[in-house]
């Protein structure tokens, strides 16, 4: 069943990222994106408890509620921050989006991520907490290994196929080329890049002071 906007974006956003970008942005620039928020959210959330190893300490109840209780706010600070970055790096190369048009572009570019999730549910079902400890995967023999290496490649292929449809999504609100789309990209990441080293040698050098 196609949306409200003539299309179905979850689907045509996979073939089709600027004309799904089109429709989006002329019908309603925020359309589902609290959904986005908490689907992307969520799925980051699982990722950085596993980088923090929160399964050696924390019951998988307790990391299943802390990622759906913080699933919106991540999504919303994330898209949002990074959201800002490309905006305004863009205007340096004349792009011509508003900030929720690059928003948007950002939101639904990371609907192969959000497919990710489906991984997870294996994971966590197969391993329980040790699905939040980094490196159970290398622990792994015969068939589990198998499917964790054929799980590696899918997930490779939808983070490679979601920077495609990024970058199409977003030249097509900032009226770019796709490689326009990955200069603008390569700023904002260099930008984040030296405002967060900024902060780090900041932080460090007021600890060594006191």
């Amino acid at each position: 069943m196609k949306e409200k906007i003539g299309l179905n974006p979850w689907l045509s956003i996979w073939v089709s990222p600027r004309k799904t970008m089109r429709a989006i942005t002329q019908d309603d620039v925020n359309y589902r994106f609290i959904v986005l928020c908490a689907l992307y959210g969520f799925y980051n959330m699982l990722q950085s408890f596993q980088s923090i190893a929160m399964g050696q300490t924390t019951s998988l109840l307790v990391i299943l509620i802390a990622a759906v209780v913080l699933a919106i706010p991540a999504g919303y600070i994330i898209f949002n921050f990074s959201s800002f970055f490309t905006f305004m790096l863009g205007k340096l190369i004349k792009g011509k989006a508003s900030f929720k048009q690059v928003r948007a572009a950002t939101s639904w570019a990371s609907v192969p991520s959000i497919v990710m999730i489906v991984f997870w549910i294996y994971y966590i079902v197969a391993y329980g907490n040790g699905a939040f400890v980094p490196g159970y995967e290398t622990k792994l023999v015969g068939m589990a290994a198998t499917i964790m290496m054929v799980f590696g490649f899918a997930q490779l292929a939808l983070g490679i196929w979601g920077l495609v449809i990024y970058l199409h999504a977003l030249g097509e609100v900032q009226g770019f080329s796709a490689w326009m789309a990955l200069l603008n990209l390569f700023l904002a990441l260099l930008t984040i890049a030296v405002l967060f080293f900024l902060i780090g040698w900041g932080v460090s050098a007021l600890i060594h002071a006191t």
